[in-house]
């Protein structure tokens, strides 16, 4: 079988590693209330404007592997 090099595999501890050392505080953003994340999106130039129209969203399920 052909090696591709753009498949990367890690042990199990490497990607917990990894999440170890993120900079996020997750804290901060779990105590964060709708309004605040509210309050962000509209500051952000880029999503200055969109609203999300979730009238037509449809939940779809990927069929199961044979």
């Amino acid at each position: 079988m052909k090696r591709d090099k753009n498949i990367k595999s890690y042990t199990a501890a490497e990607p917990k590693a990894r999440r170890a050392q993120s900079r996020t505080d997750l804290d901060q953003f779990d105590a964060q209330t709708d309004a605040e994340l509210e309050r962000l999106v509209a500051e952000d130039e880029d999503e200055r404007g969109l609203r999300a129209d979730w009238t037509r969203a449809k939940l779809v399920l990927p069929q199961a592997k044979q």
